[in-house]
C-alpha cells in the first residue's frame, strides 16, 4: 500500500478510540465472567462491536477500492451477527437467560451465516452490492455500492431482532423502580441509538442523499459502553483507581510515602488523560503533515515514536517513579520541540515550554528539574523554527490548536485537582487519626484505672486473707469484695466436699447467693462450667454463655449472659473454683480471667491455712481433753472411781448418751475372777 492508498478524516480517531474502548471493556468482562452471569454473551457483543469499529476504521483509512472491498467483508462478521448477540444480551438482560441456548443461538444465527458467505463471495453476484466502488466527496474517498436483495432482507430480519430486544429491555425499565429504574433509563438508550442512527443511515441511502460515515457504527460503540455500565455498574474506579478516592486512609500513615502516593497518583492521572488528547490529536496532526509532502515523514514518525513512549508511561505503573516521570517530561520536551517544526514560533509554544517547566517542577526533585530545564534550554537552540508552517485555516489546524491548548492547560489543572484532592484528604485523615489517637487515649486511661483498681483490688483482698483464718468468713470477704470492685452480676465460691464426692457452695453473693447457701448447692465435677474448670484445672472463659452447649443456667441468675469459672489450685491439689458471672455480652474478658487467677491463688493459700490452722486447734483441743481426763483419774484412789470418772468425762467429750467400760481379769489358776 503506498501513500496516495492512504487518507485521514476527522471520524477515523472517534471509530478507533471507541474499539479501544470495547476492547478493554470486553477485557474486563472476561475477567468478571466468574462473577457476573450472562457475561459471555455481553463479551460476545463487546468484542463484534470493536471489530466492526476496527474494520471500518480500516475502510475509512484507505482509498484503494480493492482495499476497501476487502475491509467491508471483514466488517460483514459484525453486521450479520452483532442484531443476534443484540437479542441474546436483551432475552439475559429482562430475565429470560434459560431462552439463551444453543439450539435457539445456532437458529438466529442461520441468517447471518448465510450473509457473511454473500458478502465474502461478491463481486461474484450482486445480491448484496452490485458495482462496488469508490466516491469522491469534498476530497475524501468512500465507499460506494447499489444495494441488493439480500441486504434488504438482512436489514428487515436485522430490525426484527433489534425491536424485539429493544422492546424487552424497554418492559425492564417500565417494570423497575428506583435506582435500577435510572439504570435501565441508560440501557434504553443505548439500544435507541442504534435504531436510531441506523434509520438515519438507511434513508439516506433510499432517497439518494447517503451519508458518508455510516452513523450506526459509532451509536453501536457508544451503546456497549452504555450498556456496560448498565450490565456492570461499570465501576470506573477499579479501572482507573486514580479518579477514585485520592489516597489510602487505612492504618497509619507515612508522610514520606503520602507524598510520594500523590506524586504517582498526578502522573498516572497526568499520562491518562494527555494519551487520550495526544490520540485525538494524532489526526489533525498527521493531516497538516501530509500537506507538506515527504520532507515531513521524519516528523510523522517522531510523533509515533513519542506517542509510544507516552503508552509506555501510562501503562506501566510498576517501573520506578523517577524513570516514568522523566519520560513524560521528556515526551512534553518532544511535543514542544516538534510543534517548532509545525508551527513555527507561536504564542502556544510559549505555553508548552511553560508547561514544560512546570511538569519538571512538580514531578521530579529539583536536581533532576535542573537538568531537564538544561536539556529543554538546549533543544529550543538546537532546533530552529519551520519559517513556513502548515499552519492554514481550516477544520484540522483548529483541531491541532485547540487539542494542544486543552493537553497543556487540562494536563495542569490535571495535576493541581489530584495534588488538591490528596492535601485535603491527608487533612481530614490528619483529622480522624487525631480523633482515633484521642479515643484510644481515653480508652487507655480507662484500662489503666481499670488495672489499677484492680490491683488495688487484689492488695486489699490478699491483706485481708492474710489475717483472716475463718473458711466462711474468708470466702464472704472474697466474694463481696469482687463483686464490689468490678460490679459483677454475681460472684460464688464452690470448694471440693469428699463427703459429698461433688462440690460445694461455700459463698456467693447477693440473695442468690444466700439461697444456694441455704439448699446446699452442689455441682458435679462435669457439670457446666464451674465442673470444666476443675475437670481441667485451667480457666474456663465464656464472653456469651449462650453460645456455650456447656453452660448450666441457674434460675436464680436469670441475667447472666458472661462467664469466668477459675480453679483454686494449691500445688497441684484442685480445692475448688472462683466463678463471676456479668450480665452483659462480652462482659468478662482475658483481663478479668487474670485478675480472677491472682485472686484464686491468693485464696487458695488461705484456704490451705484456714484448714491447717483448723487442723491443729483440732487436735490441741483433743490433746488438753485427754489431759483433763487423765488428771482426774489419778485423783481417784480406787479402781471403780477412776472407771467412773473415766465413763463420765467420755460421755461428756464424745456428746453421747450412754458410755460403759468391760474389764476381763484372768486369774492365775485360769478361772475368772
Amino acid at each position: 500500500m503506498n501513500s496516495i492508498d492512504l487518507q485521514f478524516t476527522p471520524f477515523l480517531m472517534p471509530i478507533i478510540g471507541a474499539g479501544i474502548v470495547l476492547t478493554i471493556l470486553a477485557a474486563y468482562a472476561w475477567r468478571q465472567s466468574k462473577t457476573a452471569p450472562g457475561t459471555d454473551v455481553f463479551i460476545v457483543l463487546l468484542g463484534l462491536s470493536a471489530w466492526w469499529c476496527f474494520t471500518y476504521a480500516f475502510e475509512l483509512i484507505t482509498t484503494n477500492p480493492s482495499t476497501m472491498l476487502f475491509w467491508v467483508k471483514l466488517e460483514w462478521i459484525s453486521i450479520a451477527l452483532l442484531p443476534v448477540a443484540w437479542l441474546l444480551f436483551a432475552l439475559t438482560y429482562a430475565g429470560y437467560a434459560r431462552w439463551v441456548t444453543l439450539p435457539i443461538i445456532t437458529l438466529l444465527s442461520v441468517i447471518p451465516a448465510i450473509m457473511i458467505i454473500l458478502a465474502w463471495t461478491t463481486p461474484a453476484h450482486t445480491l448484496i452490492y452490485a458495482d462496488p466502488g469508490v466516491r469522491t466527496v469534498d476530497a475524501l474517498v468512500y465507499f460506494s455500492a447499489t444495494r441488493g436483495p439480500a441486504y434488504i432482507f438482512h436489514v428487515t430480519y436485522s430490525y426484527l431482532l433489534v425491536l424485539l430486544a429493544t422492546f424487552l429491555i424497554i418492559r425492564v425499565w417500565w417494570r423497575s423502580t428506583g435506582v435500577q429504574r435510572r439504570l435501565a433509563l441508560v440501557v434504553v438508550i443505548g439500544a435507541l441509538l442504534p435504531i436510531l442512527s441506523n434509520v438515519i443511515y438507511q434513508i439516506g441511502l433510499a432517497t439518494g442523499r447517503p451519508i458518508n460515515v455510516d452513523l450506526t457504527v459509532p451509536a453501536f460503540a457508544f451503546s456497549a459502553v452504555l450498556f456496560a455500565w448498565g450490565w456492570f455498574r461499570l465501576h470506573w474506579f477499579e479501572l482507573v483507581p486514580e479518579l477514585g478516592r485520592p489516597i489510602s486512609t487505612s492504618g497509619r500513615i507515612d508522610p514520606a510515602a503520602a507524598a510520594l502516593s500523590t506524586q504517582t497518583r498526578s502522573l498516572n492521572l497526568v499520562s491518562l488523560a494527555m494519551s487520550l488528547l495526544f490520540f485525538l490529536a494524532l489526526a489533525p496532526i498527521f493531516t497538516l503533515l501530509l500537506r507538506g509532502g515527504p520532507a515531513q515523514r521524519p516528523l510523522m514518525a517522531a510523533y509515533i515514536l513519542l506517542y509510544l513512549l507516552l503508552l509506555a508511561v501510562t501503562i506501566r505503573r510498576d517501573d520506578r517513579y523517577l524513570t516514568r516521570a522523566t519520560g513524560l517530561t521528556l515526551v512534553y520536551l518532544g511535543l514542544a520541540l516538534l510543534d517548532l517544526r509545525v508551527s513555527g514560533l507561536t504564542p502556544v509554544i510559549g505555553l508548552f515550554l511553560v508547561t514544560y517547566a512546570a511538569f519538571a517542577a512538580v514531578l521530579l526533585p529539583w536536581r533532576l528539574t535542573l537538568v531537564m530545564l538544561g536539556i529543554g534550554l538546549a533543544g529550543v537552540l538546537l532546533v530552529p523554527p519551520i519559517q513556513d508552517p502548515n499552519i492554514q485555516r481550516d477544520i484540522y489546524s483548529l483541531g491541532y490548536l485547540l487539542l494542544s491548548v486543552s493537553m497543556t492547560a487540562g494536563m495542569v489543572v490535571v495535576a493541581l485537582s489530584a495534588t488538591r484532592r490528596d492535601i485535603r484528604t491527608l487533612l481530614q485523615t490528619s483529622r480522624d487519626i487525631s480523633q482515633v489517637l484521642e479515643d484510644e487515649r481515653s480508652q487507655l486511661e480507662m484500662r489503666v484505672a481499670e488495672r489499677t483498681r484492680a490491683l488495688e483490688t487484689s492488695a486489699v483482698v490478699s491483706r485481708q486473707l492474710s489475717t483472716i483464718l475463718d473458711q466462711s468468713r474468708l470466702v464472704r470477704e472474697v466474694v463481696e469484695q469482687l463483686r464490689d470492685a468490678f460490679a459483677y452480676y454475681h460472684v460464688h465460691i464452690f470448694l471440693w466436699d469428699d463427703t459429698l464426692g461433688a462440690l460445694r457452695m461455700v459463698g456467693g453473693t447477693g440473695e442468690a447467693g444466700q439461697a444456694m447457701l441455704i439448699m446446699g448447692h452442689t455441682i458435679q465435677p462435669e457439670q457446666g462450667l464451674v465442673g470444666r474448670a476443675f475437670s481441667t484445672n485451667s480457666p474456663v472463659v465464656v464472653p456469651n454463655v449462650n453460645e456455650d452447649l456447656g453452660w448450666l443456667p441457674n434460675r436464680l441468675l436469670p441475667g447472666t449472659q458472661a462467664e469466668i469459672a477459675v480453679p483454686i489450685t494449691f500445688g497441684d491439689e484442685v480445692l475448688g473454683v472462683l466463678d463471676a458471672q456479668d450480665s452483659e455480652v462480652g462482659g468478662l474478658g482475658l483481663e478479668d480471667s487474670q485478675l480472677l487467677q491472682t485472686i484464686a491463688g491468693q485464696l487458695a493459700v488461705a484456704l490451705r491455712n484456714a484448714r491447717l490452722v483448723t487442723q491443729i486447734q483440732q487436735e490441741a483441743e483433743q490433746e488438753a481433753l485427754i489431759n483433763a481426763i487423765n488428771r482426774k483419774i489419778a485423783q481417784t484412789t480406787d479402781i471403780d472411781g477412776a472407771m467412773r470418772v473415766a465413763v463420765t468425762e467420755l460421755s461428756r467429750a464424745l456428746d453421747t448418751r450412754e458410755a460403759a467400760i468391760r474389764l476381763e481379769i484372768n486369774g492365775a489358776n485360769g478361772h475368772d475372777q
